[in-house]
């Protein structure tokens, strides 16, 4: 980041046009997918697990109930001496950590989740993006460097301890299951592994067509030569999946399936399954591909802008953009073969710009899902209406819970 390649500048473009291929209100999926539409009127947050971080509307930081109760505040000082941006909790939930810009400089802030033992560790340069390890003790940040260079850095939680390890531009990165490595992708061509020390271990060839690879619990996924590959560290590789052009991909958390979307033109061949039979199909559509069996399904017949999957790896939610040039996005659920389109939403402008063109990389760092897989929260405006709306599955509308600009949820 912040670079991107070819198929995310397609993808701010039908941000921008809410442009569609689909003729009605359902999307035409494929024949083993059944589509339909959420309907009940009232939904019950009472019972969801966890916490939500969100910026309100002065910008500080909060932490609320999903129904929007029980408000802590993290900071109170937000204006022109203070600035904070992108929330998150730790994957342990016992930490917050934050950019951060105040008149003692930029950083990366952190505290646990009602503001009590804050730590500010300064940096050159405002973080853009953070990235908590697995085990929740480390954290991976972006800044900006010298000209026109990306630096990352890895900032150790409890000692409060911060080391830059590697610098290029575009920089993508996906933490180790352990937390002991990264897989890094960088100025589009450099694929390797960086260990906590800053020691490269190339992974050999990668194509430029795709921004984040993602490391499993099954090996680390990336678009290779032939493909999208699932790659082992010791240097074996399996082919999942062949694709004509650029690529954006997420893995579930357990590593058993991908979503994945080819953005081509529309004549090109489309994604074909390496490891099935599945016949070659259209391009500029989401589709799931079954890690271990090479199975392909399809998940929306439409260009989509966003995919991000449950905790429980069963549930893909969809950003896509609406019918009508209106700048929402239909959110769509697909679990079990079933696509189900929840609701319309006006993304906030700051979720457009710093997630939605990178959402293959924030797909593995920010939790948009309740810890039971049962709702998502997202911000933004539905019906004329802004705030911070948490989606449950199948259990009514979305419910507006606060006002802000940011919202992500904690993983307990």
């Amino acid at each position: 980041m912040p670079r991107r390649p070819p198929h995310l500048a397609v993808c701010l473009l039908l941000v921008a046009t809410a442009c569609t291929t689909e003729s009605g209100s359902t999307t035409t999926a494929a024949a083993e997918t059944t589509v339909t539409t959420a309907a009940p009127p009232v939904a019950d947050l009472s019972d969801l697990p966890g916490r939500l971080v969100v910026l309100d509307e002065g910008g500080n930081i909060v932490t609320i109930d999903p129904d929007g109760s029980a408000p802590a505040p993290v900071t109170d000082d937000a204006g022109e001496a203070a600035r904070y941006r992108q929330p998150t909790f730790s994957p342990v939930s016992d930490r917050l950590a934050w950019a951060e810009i105040t008149t003692e400089g930029a950083g990366l802030g952190s505290s646990d989740g009602e503001g009590g033992d804050r730590v500010f560790v300064p940096m050159t340069a405002p973080p853009f993006f953070t990235f908590w390890s697995p085990d929740g003790r480390g954290i991976g940040v972006l800044h900006n460097g010298l000209q026109g260079s990306i630096e990352f850095e890895i900032v150790d939680v409890e000692a409060g301890l911060t080391e830059v390890l590697a610098s290029g531009a575009p920089f993508y990165f996906s933490w180790s299951p352990d937390s002991n490595e990264l897989a890094v992708h960088v100025q589009l061509e450099f694929f390797a592994t960086l260990d906590l020390e800053g020691n490269t271990t190339d992974l050999g060839a990668t194509a430029a067509g795709y921004q984040a690879p993602h490391w499993t619990t099954a090996g680390i996924i990336h678009l290779g030569e032939s493909g999208l590959e699932l790659l082992q560290v010791e240097g074996s590789a399996r082919l999942l999946a062949t694709a004509p052009g650029p690529v954006a991909f997420v893995a579930n958390p357990q590593g058993t399936r991908l979503a994945v979307q080819s953005f081509v033109a529309d004549e090109a061949p489309g994604i074909e399954a390496a490891l099935s039979q599945t016949p070659e199909l259209p391009s500029n559509q989401v589709m799931v591909v079954d890690v271990e069996t090479g199975e392909l399904f399809e998940v929306v017949a439409a260009p989509s802008i966003g995919l991000f999957w449950s905790p429980d790896g069963d549930t893909l939610l969809v950003l896509r953009p609406s019918q009508g040039g209106t700048g929402e996005l239909t959110t769509v659920v697909w679990r079990g073969g079933e696509t189900t389109e929840v609701s319309l939403i006006a993304p906030h402008p700051a979720f457009v710009d710093e997630v939605l063109q990178f959402f293959d990389q924030y797909g593995q760092s920010l939790q948009l899902w309740s810890p039971d897989s049962a709702a998502f929260a997202l911000v933004g405006a539905i019906k004329g209406d802004p705030g911070v709306w948490v989606h449950t599955i199948g259990g009514g509308d979305p419910v507006k819970v606060y006002d802000g600009s940011w919202v992500s949820w904690s993983n307990r």
